[in-house]
C-alpha cells in the first residue's frame, strides 16, 4: 500500500467519523477529495464490493449525517417550483433512458446489467447528491463561502496534478497532444478532454472567488490560482478547452467584468508566446498559403474526426427523432461498430453533448433536459449581476463560468448527463441557486415590512382624522 493510498484512507475515515458531528465540514472535504479520487492508485472497491470506492464511503456517511442533522437544524425544502419541475423531468429522462437500455441492451452492448446499473443510474444519481446537500445546507454566507472555497481548492489541486505530471516543458503541438492524452489519463485519472473542460471554466471561477477576498493576500492567492489553472489548461492540449476558456472569459466580462476585457487578448498573446505548442494545437488542420493568410486544410483534422461521424449520428437520429434509442445509443444501435469498420476509428460517443441527448432520448428528452440547465443559468446570472453583496457575485460567477464551459465544450465532446467531472459544477450551481432563493426571501420580507409600516401609517392617519 502506497503512502498516497494510506493518506486517502485516513482522510476518508477521519471525515466519515467527523461527519456525524459536522456534516457540512465533511461535505467540503468530499468536494476537495473529488480532485484525487480518480487517481489510478486509489482503490476502486472496498472489501471487494464493486463500486464501493473511497469517495462513495465518504459520500454515504456525509449523506446519513446530513439526514439526521438537517432535522435538528429544522431545515425545510424551499426549491423554486419551476426548478423542481425541471429537475423531475431531467431525472425522469435519466431513468427512462437507463430503463430502455436495461431492458434491451442488444447484442452490441458488451457489459453486464450490473455494470450498466452502476455506470448509468447509480453513479449519475450519486454525483448529484453533493449539490443537493449543498443547496439544503448552505443557507448562510459563511457556509456558502466555505463551500465555494472547497470547490476552487479542488480545481487548483487538479491543476497542480496536471502540471506535476506533464512538467513545465516547451512542447510542440504534436507532443502536447500525445503526452496530454496519455499522461493525464494515466496519472490523474480524468480524461484529458474532461480535464480541459473543467479547467477552462475554473480559471475564471477563481477570479470570481477573489471578489470575496477580505485581505490583499487572499486576493493575490485567488488571482495567482487563476493564473496557475490557466497554465495547467495549456498543458492539457485540449483545443475545446482553449476555446472555452476564451469564450467563458468573454461572456463573463461582457455580462459584468468589462474592466477585465483587456485581460483576454493579453493572456492569449502571453500563452502563444510562452507555449508555442498551444498555437500549434489551435492551428492543427490549417495551413498557410502565400502571405499570412490562413486557410482550412483538413476539416476532419480540425475537428478530430467529428465532422466525419456527425452526419452518420444525425442520420441515426432521424430514424427515431421523437424518443431516441435509450442510453448509450451509439453502441447499442451498432453505429459504433459500423463506424469502426467503415472509418477505422473508435467513436463510442457522438462527441457532441446535444447530439447525444437527441440520439438517446429524442426531441422529447432534449426538451426535458434543457430547461433544467436554462433555469440554473438564469438564476446564476441573476445572482452574478447583483451588486448588493460580493458573495452573490462570487457564487454566480463561479456557477456561470462552469456552466458556460460545459455548454461550449459540449459542442465537441462532454455530456449533459451527470458525471464525476461535473460534481463541482453542480455544487457551484446549487450554491448560486440557494443564494438566489435567500435573496428573494429577503426581498419579500422587506416588502412585507414596508406594507405593514404603510398600513400602520394609514391607520394612524385615519385615527387622527377621525379624532379631529
Amino acid at each position: 500500500m502506497s503512502i498516497r493510498v494510506l493518506v486517502g484512507i485516513l482522510f476518508v475515515v477521519g471525515f466519515s467519523i467527523y461527519a456525524y458531528r459536522n456534516y457540512f465540514t465533511s461535505l467540503c472535504a468530499l468536494l476537495f477529495f473529488t480532485a484525487v479520487f480518480k487517481h489510478p492508485d486509489m482503490p476502486r472497491s472496498v472489501l471487494g464490493i464493486p463500486g464501493l470506492e473511497l469517495w462513495n464511503v465518504l459520500l454515504v456517511n456525509v449523506t446519513l449525517a446530513w439526514l439526521v442533522q438537517r432535522r435538528q437544524e429544522g431545515l425545510e425544502w424551499d426549491v423554486p417550483r419551476a426548478l423542481k419541475i425541471a429537475a423531475r423531468f431531467y431525472l425522469a429522462v435519466l431513468f427512462i433512458a437507463f430503463l430502455r437500455m436495461f431492458i434491451d441492451p442488444t447484442h452490441y452492448y458488451p457489459f453486464t446489467r450490473l455494470e450498466m446499473s452502476l455506470d448509468y443510474i447509480i453513479s449519475p444519481v450519486k454525483f448529484l447528491v453533493p449539490a443537493l446537500i449543498l443547496y439544503d445546507s448552505a443557507r448562510t454566507r459563511e457556509r456558502a463561502t466555505w463551500a465555494m472555497t472547497a470547490i476552487m481548492v479542488g480545481y487548483f489541486f487538479l491543476s497542480l496534478q496536471v502540471v506535476r505530471y506533464m512538467g513545465l516543458h516547451v512542447y510542440s503541438g504534436e507532443e502536447l497532444n500525445k503526452r496530454g492524452a496519455k499522461i493525464i489519463q494515466n496519472a490523474v485519472g480524468y480524461d484529458r478532454v474532461d480535464v480541459a473542460m473543467m479547467l477552462a471554466g475554473s480559471a475564471w471561477a477563481m477570479i470570481a472567488l477573489s471578489r470575496i477576498a477580505k485581505t490583499k493576500w487572499q486576493w493575490l492567492l485567488a488571482w495567482g490560482g487563476a493564473a496557475f489553472i490557466l497554465l495547467s489548461e495549456t498543458l492539457t492540449g485540449g483545443r475545446s478547452g482553449y476555446l472555452a476558456c476564451g469564450l467563458v472569459g468573454l461572456m463573463l466580462c461582457l455580462l459584468r467584468w468589462r474592466k477585465y476585457l483587456p485581460l483576454i487578448p493579453v493572456a492569449g498573446i502571453a500563452v502563444v508566446i510562452l507555449f508555442p505548442g498551444v498555437r500549434d494545437r489551435m492551428l492543427h488542420g490549417f495551413s498557410k498559403e502565400s502571405g499570412n493568410i490562413v486557410v482550412e486544410q483538413d476539416s476532419s483534422e480540425i475537428t478530430s474526426g467529428r465532422m466525419e461521424i456527425w452526419p452518420y449520428v444525425i442520420k441515426k437520429i432521424e430514424q427515431s427523432p421523437i424518443v431516441g434509442y435509450g442510453r448509450d445509443a451509439m453502441v447499442r444501435t451498432g453505429l459504433h461498430d459500423w463506424l469502426m469498420l467503415t472509418l477505422g476509428e473508435e467513436f463510442g460517443h457522438p462527441h457532441n453533448a446535444y447530439l447525444e441527448i437527441l440520439i438517446d432520448d429524442g426531441i422529447i428528452g432534449f426538451l426535458c433536459v434543457i430547461p433544467l440547465y436554462w433555469i440554473c443559468l438564469r438564476k446564476s446570472l441573476s445572482v452574478f449581476r447583483d451588486r448588493t453583496d460580493p458573495v452573490y457575485e462570487a457564487a454566480g460567477g463561479i456557477a456561470c463560468a462552469l456552466l458556460f464551459a460545459l455548454f461550449v465544450t459540449g459542442m465537441g465532446a462532454q455530456t449533459l448527463y451527470p458525471r464525476e467531472d461535473v460534481i463541482w459544477m453542480w455544487s457551484a450551481v446549487a450554491i448560486a441557486v440557494r443564494l438566489w432563493v435567500q435573496r428573494e426571501a429577503e426581498k419579500e420580507e422587506v416588502l412585507d415590512e414596508e406594507v405593514i409600516e404603510e398600513s400602520e401609517y394609514e391607520g394612524r392617519t385615519a385615527e387622527g382624522v377621525a379624532a379631529a
